[in-house]
């Protein structure tokens, strides 16, 4: 027969099926708050307080207080509960999908008591979705380090190594030897929005968001160590904090939650720092141990002997994986370096970096780190290594990817979104790559902002064919701000006034000297019409009717400009015809007669004219037109001339592929030829031993 168990009346917890014997009037109370304790461990601790012991039957019993019609205490005998452990949720390893909660999310039990506003774990996720490449949050690692310059450091060092408690993952490790952090930069640094950094003049980092996004988006999980040395009369200090994500997913925290513990350096022994209560410390430091890749408490307190008596030391460990089970960092290609997979990485890009080397940082920064650490800053302070897994990173000036320079100075207009200096200038390095020769699609401007690379090889001119192509620039930018991810610019009126003006200048660059890279010339449109006045052109149209008129063109006066020399010299001729039937036009002594014909083997517009007084001003349309044609037919000339060398060393590249490929084609025939011989010379011995040997 079923019975129920029955808690004490100061601690009603419904258990089980009731029966007709023994029935509780209390209902089954619902499911625990988040934060509150399971019911299975009310029910232990209710089991040890009320535990009895029958000896016949051998079997737990609760007493229950309970008054039926005889006013009795009647006991209940029951059968021990069979306590299953709830699920424990499950964080995915995939970055997209680490957001995703399938179950109902926690709510937290403060809400409708506390003013106070806390942070969601998730929002932790949330926020590190603003770096959409993964080598774009490491950078933000290394601006952090490089910032620490000032407080002596010399090197920032990127690695990588196996996870203690995984040893078929991989930690990621970003390890700097600058001022360190107190606890309270420690605790700046771990909060959001923090930022001593703000509106410095050698810093770029300003919104106290970068270690907290950068670190999200590499990894799940992140544990920091910082040991600082003693300012100001204080003592030394040191510092672990653990950022969590699958921590606080796992054990559904309603909020996100820190823990940190912090040393101080007395009598040359490290000293617990106590804030609140020693319980507290401690459960910190039970936590961090349980949750980092660490397996004992020593493990994690030798991390520091990694940083002698100053710096920082971040360690990414749970990292996440793309779709097919694979890390999203590869560590396995290539020993001194941290490559992405999937689409960043094209391996023909790869094949074109080993032919084309002048190009190679734009063919490989999307995928490599070594490749985008080496162009991310402008200048490096001196002394100060970038280490990339034991090797040095050497910095490299796309100034020296660079040929045909042309230095341009930008003065941008001050607007209400910028308050810093109103005399600032930007100096643009505008050049071919070394590589435009062999015509490969490689432009844009490499645009730096207070020393960091923001926009790299961004491509500010879509044309159609191959306009623009080869043409890359260098600039800082100081008047402009960066986002938040610090991969492009607010998208400001300044920023549009910029991009406008690099147009520009890449379009009179390549329109200027494309054809010194082998490309066809290209024609500058030049609007003739701006030079005569609006008065005039209105008078002119009047007074072009005539001459207008002998063009059989129907495109009215703008056909004119379009017509043949020989067209034009009939127009000219029959205009003039009018006014005199010499075909001379002799006023004010001067003799004026047009004579388009051929000149030195070429065609030509040729005109004399007797200088001896002043110009006829009786037909300046007709004056007008010739005076265009003879421009015109000059800059034809000069477009001919070029056009003309262009195809002759072009013709001569072929020449000289065609004797190559004529010169193999003999060979092979003579190949071909010998072969044949020692086919006929075999089978003549072929038949020769068969003779000799009496076979068929």
């Amino acid at each position: 027969m079923d019975s129920s168990q029955i808690a004490p009346t100061k601690s009603p917890i419904l258990i089980g099926k009731g029966t007709n014997d023994c029935t509780s009037t209390n209902p089954k109370p619902p499911g625990p708050p988040p934060g509150f304790p399971d019911s299975t461990t009310t029910v232990n601790q209710a089991l040890k307080r009320e535990h009895v012991e029958d000896d016949d039957n051998k079997y737990l019993c609760i007493k229950k207080s309970r008054t039926d019609n005889n006013s009795n205490i009647v006991p209940l005998i029951a059968k021990p509960l069979a306590i299953v452990e709830p699920v424990t949720p499950k964080l995915s390893r995939q970055f997209w999908k680490a957001g995703d909660d399938e179950d109902d999310v926690p709510i937290p039990h403060y809400c409708s008591n506390d003013a106070a506003v806390r942070v969601h774990p998730q929002f932790l996720h949330a926020n590190a979705t603003s770096h959409k490449w993964a080598l774009g949050a490491l950078a933000e690692l290394l601006d952090n380090s490089l910032d620490e310059a000032c407080n002596g450091a010399t090197y920032v060092h990127v690695d990588s190594k196996t996870n203690q408690r995984d040893e078929n993952s991989n930690i990621l490790i970003v390890e700097d030897n600058g001022g360190g952090m107190n606890p309270n930069r420690f605790r700046e640094c771990l909060s959001l929005g923090y930022s001593r950094k703000r509106n410095m003049a050698n810093t770029v980092g300003q919104y106290g968001n970068g270690f907290k996004t950068s670190t999200m988006r590499l990894g799940a999980d992140a544990i920091v160590f910082s040991r600082c040395r003693g300012t100001n009369g204080n003592n030394p200090t040191q510092s672990i904090g653990m950022l969590s994500y699958t921590f606080l997913y796992e054990t559904r925290k309603c909020e996100a939650i820190v823990p940190t513990v912090d040393f101080e350096l007395v009598d040359n022994n490290w000293k617990e720092i106590i804030y609140s209560s020693t319980d507290d410390w401690f459960d910190n430091l039970e936590t961090i141990v349980k949750w980092s890749p660490y397996l004992s408490q020593q493990d994690l307190f030798d991390q520091f002997d990694f940083l002698g008596d100053q710096g920082t030391r971040i360690v990414i460990y749970n990292l996440w994986e793309d779709d097919e089970g694979k890390l999203e960092l590869d560590f396995d290609t290539d020993p001194h370096d941290i490559q992405l997979r999937g689409v960043n990485r094209d391996e023909k890009n790869i094949d074109m970096a080993k032919t084309y080397p002048n190009s190679r940082h734009f063919l490989t920064y999307r995928h490599s780190l070594r490749s985008y650490a080496s162009i991310l800053y402008l200048r490096l302070p001196p002394n100060f290594r970038i280490i990339l897994r034991g090797k040095d990173v050497e910095h490299h000036n796309l100034l020296n990817d660079m040929m045909m320079t042309e230095d341009i100075t930008y003065r941008p207009k001050c607007s209400g979104e910028w308050s810093g200096d109103q005399n600032m200038v930007a100096a643009i390095k505008l050049g071919f790559v070394k590589d435009a020769y062999h015509h490969i699609d490689i432009q844009g401007f490499n645009v730096y902002h207070k020393n960091r690379l923001i926009k790299p090889f961004w491509r500010v001119w879509n044309a159609a064919g191959s306009d623009g192509r080869g043409v890359i620039g260098i600039l800082e930018a100081n008047f402009i701000q960066p986002a938040h991810n610090k991969q492009g610019f607010e998208r400001t009126v300044g920023l549009a006034k910029l991009e406008t003006r690099l147009i520009t200048h890449q379009k009179n660059y390549w329109s200027s000297k494309c054809q010194e890279i082998g490309y066809a010339p290209r024609r500058k449109q030049k609007n003739h019409e701006s030079f005569v006045t609006e008065p005039t052109r209105q008078r002119d149209q009047r007074s072009e009717v005539p001459f207008n008129n002998m063009n059989h063109n129907k495109g009215g006066p703008s056909s004119s400009s379009t017509a043949t020399p020989i067209q034009c010299r009939q127009n000219v001729e029959s205009s003039e015809r009018n006014r005199n039937p010499q075909g001379v036009v002799q006023e004010s002594g001067v003799n004026m007669k047009p004579d388009i014909g051929i000149k030195n083997g070429k065609p030509g517009l040729g005109i004399s004219i007797k200088e001896t007084g002043s110009v006829n001003q009786a037909n300046p349309a007709a004056e007008f037109q010739v005076k265009e044609l003879a421009t015109r037919i000059q800059v034809l000339e000069k477009v001919h001339k070029t056009a003309a060398t262009y195809f002759q060393e072009e013709r001569n590249r072929r020449d000289v592929t065609e004797n190559n490929l004529r010169t193999k084609l003999r060979e092979a025939y003579n190949e071909i030829d010998e072969l044949k011989k020692k086919v006929n010379s075999l089978q003549a011995d072929k038949t020769y031993c068969k003779k000799m040997h009496g076979t068929k």
